[in-house]
């Protein structure tokens, strides 16, 4: 089981009804959209004490998870805070690139910053909701959101292949780490290629496998929810 699984069927809110849980995240969505920064910040502490209180994970453990998406979300800004103009004028900042001048505006600055705010405030209001809310929960959620059954059962094939993809990775780390597999530059891209090599085939030995054990419980089609 995954560490964001243990935490979901862990957590204080796990006995409170999955609907309302997800009513409550689309409304924290909204909001976040449609709030001033002032706001937005607000969302964001609240939301995230209660994250913290309410699953009982470390705060240091929580604010590593909040720095995975950081990297995507600078690039993101970075695109909209820098333009190219040939003329320094309207510029707040900016650096001359040969003939051309590569600097902020302040509309650029400021919808930067209102993307900045927006995006992480949704970020904390879906680990918010990843974390209280089990698998088996959101696929409710989907159900009773009338969403397709063919939706509803891609969402779960690939949650269960993450299991199996990520055992496979294990276990070929585990074996080729007893061998010093990773010791030195040469031999650590050696083992990586391996590494991918195998783990295609494995993963696609797995879902045979799957397959073939479906078809031998007579599978129609349809994974009854």
């Amino acid at each position: 089981m995954l560490l964001i699984d243990k935490i979901a069927y862990e957590n204080r809110l796990l006995d409170l009804s999955p609907g309302i849980k997800g009513c409550l995240y689309l409304f924290l969505l909204i909001s976040c959209f449609l709030s001033p920064p002032t706001v937005q910040v607000l969302i964001s502490l609240i939301i995230g004490g209660t994250t913290i209180f309410v699953t009982k994970v470390k705060a240091s453990r929580y604010f590593k998870w909040l720095l995975v998406p950081v990297p995507f979300l600078l690039i993101s800004i970075l695109t909209i805070l820098f333009s190219v103009s040939s003329q320094s004028k309207g510029f707040i900042f900016e650096i001359p690139v040969f003939d051309h001048f590569l600097g902020i505006t302040e509309a650029s600055l400021y919808l930067g910053t209102r993307l900045f705010f927006r995006s992480a405030s949704c970020v904390i209001c879906t680990y918010f909701f990843i974390l209280t809310v089990p698998f088996h929960q959101i696929l409710l959620i989907m159900k009773k959101a009338r969403f397709p059954a063919l939706l509803i059962e891609l969402t779960m094939l690939m949650y269960r292949f993450i299991f199996i993809f990520i055992d496979e990775l294990l276990i070929i780390k585990r074996a080729q780490d007893m061998r010093f597999g990773f010791r030195g530059l040469r031999n650590s891209y050696q083992s990586l290629g391996v590494l991918i090599k195998i783990l295609f085939f494995q993963t696609f030995d797995r879902f045979n496998k799957m397959i073939l054990s479906l078809e031998m419980k007579f599978f129609d089609g349809d994974f009854p929810l």
